[in-house]
């Protein structure tokens, strides 16, 4: 009776630590997943491109690019008598490694405003992008997600490089990249 409850008992204790074990490396994979993408971000700021004012940044701090980069944005459509909105999207290709993009203000204003109501300054709520693996996702100001099957799906434009889409943008290497 007693081998039998010690048994039991080291079974249980067993179980717990496979249990135990394959969390940890369930969560160690996840965080492997998201480490690219933890590194690209974007944010709005005062820039100190010819145009001055308040511009958007757009950074890769990670040793691989991103693909498929689209800057989305939540705009009524033109005409509209009540204001609808919806999201458009911009696309500008690849983001090499290591690389800070500064949108100048009213950059996206010219594409935008052919199809939606926007005001000048309009900046996104949010970048899609494809990380080196094949995985989209969704970066906005509050968080990080996995994106949506096709991020093309609400583009008004792509463009195959940001600096033919939009006069002024600023290139310059990211700072804290991961050499």
């Amino acid at each position: 009776m007693v081998s039998a409850i010690a048994a039991a008992l080291g079974l249980l204790f067993s179980g717990s630590v496979a249990w135990f074990s394959v969390s940890a490396t369930r969560q160690q994979l996840e965080q492997n997943r998201r480490h690219q993408a933890g590194r690209v971000t974007f944010w709005y700021t005062f820039t100190d491109t010819p145009d001055g004012g308040y511009g958007t940044v757009v950074v890769n701090r990670s040793l691989d690019p991103v693909t498929g980069l689209y800057l989305v944005f939540r705009a009524p459509k033109q005409g509209d008598w009540i204001a609808n909105y919806e999201s458009v999207s911009l696309g500008f290709g690849t983001l090499t490694p290591c690389t800070r993009l500064t949108f100048p203000p009213s950059s996206f204003y010219g594409d935008l405003s052919q199809s939606h109501q926007v005001p000048e300054d309009i900046t996104p709520q949010e970048i899609r992008f494809t990380d080196a693996d094949g995985r989209n996702w969704t970066r906005s100001d509050e968080s990080l997600q996995p994106g949506p099957d096709d991020p093309t799906k609400d583009r008004v434009v792509d463009s195959a490089s940001p600096e033919l889409a939009v006069p002024n943008v600023k290139r310059e290497p990211a700072q804290h990249c991961d050499v």
